[in-house]
């Protein structure tokens, strides 16, 4: 179940970056876009190793097993709180879209955090950690809007650019990286499939 569900996410996240941040970077200065996904390589990498750290000490007590996952999924919500402003503030159909999109990405990345703490955790315990994902979420909403209204071009593609890298890494080296500690099967490699074609559908529809 767990990597079923992580494979779904996965798919989901990969589409928004494909779909809906890569083509709004396109005819950026490449400079700036490089400098953004560069950035954003960094600051995973920087995260990944905290988490470690975090799980190899037993930092957390129940939750110490999924902390990583959670860390990373943490600073996700952020990063998309911020990108769905971004794309409201550049243009409205497009915010819709994202929001929508991102949407069931946290929907599927509660799932997988839920999923991935230890069966005798309280579920109250277990609830609250989607419930923190969401108030991270309208948090980088709220900052962005009121940080990046009237922003320059520049500063928009650095921050899509670095958005872009940190949902990547989270699809490659937490998602897929963890879902495939058990045996890959044709449910899971069908259900991120699933996750992307559903994300590219709403764009389309949109």
């Amino acid at each position: 179940m767990e990597s079923n569900v992580q494979h779904l996410a996965a798919g989901v996240v990969f589409a928004a970056v494909a779909a809906e941040l890569l083509p709004d970077i396109h005819d950026k200065s490449p400079a700036v876009v490089v400098a953004g996904f560069a950035t954003g390589v960094v600051a995973m990498l920087g995260i990944h190793r905290l988490s470690k750290l975090i799980e190899k000490r037993g930092v957390g007590g129940n939750f110490a097993g999924g902390a990583g996952l959670i860390i990373t999924i943490a600073i996700d919500m952020l990063i998309d709180g911020v990108l769905i402003a971004v794309t409201f503030i550049e243009e409205t159909a497009t915010g819709v879209i994202i929001a929508l999109a991102l949407t069931i990405e946290v929907l599927f990345l509660g799932v997988a955090a839920v999923v991935a703490l230890p069966e005798k955790m309280g579920n109250l315990r277990k609830i609250a950690i989607p419930a923190m994902f969401g108030a991270l979420l309208t948090v980088g909403v709220t900052v962005g809007v009121l940080t990046l209204e009237g922003a320059a071009q520049a500063t928009i593609a650095f921050i899509l650019a670095f958005g872009a890298a940190a949902l990547l890494y989270l699809v490659t080296e937490e998602l897929l990286v963890k879902a495939n500690k058990v045996p890959q099967t044709s449910v899971s490699t069908t259900l991120f499939f699933v996750g992307f074609l559903l994300i590219f559908i709403i764009d389309v529809i949109g």
